[in-house]
């Protein structure tokens, strides 16, 4: 029910967003924090911001909250100045990196595109890259952390407004505020009242027929909503930027949270940005709006990896113990790898559970899962699967290079694309395959002659000549690629001469290795 209310909310806030009166699309990141030529583009009104410790989300973060002229702000708010200072002593010793720092912004609004970058040497300053008589556009910015409140300071100063002689202002929240905080909290409230003296406020809430307190007695997750809620179910416009999001939260409560966040941002016309350590979290935006940042051990450098399948998303937050994860280029190699583990799970009784596979991530990635695997602990559980083709190529050694240890790697059967094996494997014994297609042998023999004539005269490579005749054989039997590759997988995994044993043998090793360890 969640996941089919989230795919609606995501389709129409998709189709929103080119409506939207304003939108930062893109903020580019040079010299800061150990950043350099950092490219991170925001394709989706919500968008999740994860990565380990000192990846930089906070520094995207904070680099987003100076990306507008903020109405009603101060002169040192929503500026680099603040929100990236630096260090520097007058007299010599310890100070920070004075180097070159670039902030590069990319708009989207009603007017068209455009672009703006703060730049720091000396001082701070802004430019609008040739543009003349630009300035830099007003949008409502709100930036908030989610801490609880446990500094000392923090808890002296608003006690300190119940021993003042007159009685604080007392400002009740509104409508809209109490929905956003009861669509995510379990409690029904009668009243919640914000109690204010000078600078220095306090929550104070009233259940339906319980419990009277002020959030001094509210526990981290209450309080983070209520205040998220105050804060922002009234904005509209805005860029909203929260860090940790999850922070104090309960993981069904965020999954809530995130659907709240999503609705608000569909009616009011928000674009959110939030950063992470949760899958529940991630789970709860389309891929689209998934931004993964990873620094390289080795390098330093910070980088923004693709959207990953859940596999392999999975395994960066510690979720893949439970499976054996089959990680592979594409569909033709899923379709060959789950045809093998129909094989085996009749032959050692292995369950469907037990066996993951990750796909649409190209070779020339696998050695940066390897070491992102490596880094979060979850190497052992993986296998990376190349296509057959690959026996030449170095990608291998890169694999196990960044592995740095342990790591299996398997091939594909056969010395071409898998495309290609299993075309020849088809095209050789088209009769026996007739049965498990549906197709009449006669009429399969034909069709496969077609496909032959229709495309041995193409000048494309072997392996998209293959792939072209595989689809078309998929149309003619009303199936999947993938089905299609699953059944010429599994027919040979039976064959005890057959080339593809090799696979066969290495899966079945690594199950019962893994099964035991």
């Amino acid at each position: 029910m969640m996941e089919k209310r989230l795919r609606g909310l995501w389709e129409r806030l998709q189709g929103k967003k080119p409506h939207l009166p304003h939108f930062l699309t893109e903020i580019r990141l040079e010299g800061i924090r150990g950043i350099d030529n950092l490219r991170v583009v925001f394709d989706y009104p919500v968008s999740v911001i994860a990565g380990g410790n000192a990846s930089g989300k906070s520094t995207v973060l904070f680099a987003a909250a100076c990306a507008y002229k903020v109405p009603g702000a101060g002169v040192k708010d929503f500026v680099p100045s603040t929100l990236f200072p630096s260090y520097r002593p007058k007299l010599p010793g310890r100070m920070d990196d004075s180097g070159e720092i670039l902030l590069n912004f990319d708009y989207s609004t009603r007017d068209g595109r455009y672009a703006m970058r703060w730049r720091r040497y000396k001082g701070w300053n802004r430019s609008f890259l040739g543009r003349k008589d630009a300035s830099q556009p007003e949008r409502k910015v709100y930036l908030r952390t989610l801490s609880n409140l446990t500094n000392p300071s923090e808890v002296r100063g608003v006690l300190s407004m119940s021993r003042q002689a007159g009685l604080p202002h007392e400002k009740p929240l509104t409508a809209s505020q109490i929905e956003f905080a009861q669509q995510v909290l379990p409690f029904k409230y009668s009243e919640v009242v914000d109690l204010s003296s000078g600078s220095k406020n306090l929550l104070f809430a009233s259940q339906e027929g319980g419990a009277v307190y002020s959030e001094l007695h509210m526990a981290a997750g209450e309080r983070a909503i209520l205040r998220l809620s105050q804060e922002i179910a009234r904005l509209n416009g805005a860029l909203v930027l929260i860090d940790e999001v999850e922070a104090g939260l309960h993981p069904w409560v965020q999954q809530l949270l995130m659907l709240q966040l999503q609705q608000l941002a569909l009616r009011n016309d928000l674009q959110i940005i939030v950063t992470t350590h949760s899958p529940v979290v991630l789970d709860s935006v389309p891929a689209h709006g998934r931004i993964f940042l990873d620094r390289d051990e080795r390098t330093g450098k910070v980088t923004v990896s693709p959207p990953y399948r859940d596999v392999v998303q999975d395994a960066l937050y510690g979720r893949s113990n439970e499976a054996l994860n089959l990680l592979c280029e594409d569909e033709t190699a899923e379709g060959l790898l789950r045809g093998v583990i129909d094989c085996l799970s009749i032959k050692q009784g292995i369950s469907a559970e037990t066996v993951r596979i990750g796909r649409d991530t190209g070779a020339e990635e696998f050695p940066a899962h390897a070491a992102a695997f490596r880094k979060f602990g979850q190497i052992e559980n993986f296998v990376f699967v190349l296509d057959g083709d690959k026996r030449s190529s170095d990608i291998e050694q890169k694999i196990k290079d960044r592995a740095e240890g342990n790591v299996t790697v398997v091939f594909l059967p056969g010395s071409e694309s898998p495309e290609a094996w299993i075309w020849e494997k088809l095209d050789g014994h088209h009769e026996e395959y007739s049965d498990e297609l549906g197709a009449d042998r006669t009429r399969l023999t034909a069709r496969m002659g077609q496909l032959n004539s229709l495309y041995d005269s193409a000048s494309d490579s072997p392996s998209n000549i293959a792939k072209y005749k595989i689809r078309g054989l998929a149309e003619f039997s009303n199936r999947g690629v993938p089905d299609i590759c699953r059944i010429v997988a599994r027919r040979e995994a039976g064959q005890e001469g057959s080339d593809i044993q090799l696979l066969v043998q290495g899966l079945e090793g690594v199950l019962l290795e893994w099964r035991s360890s």
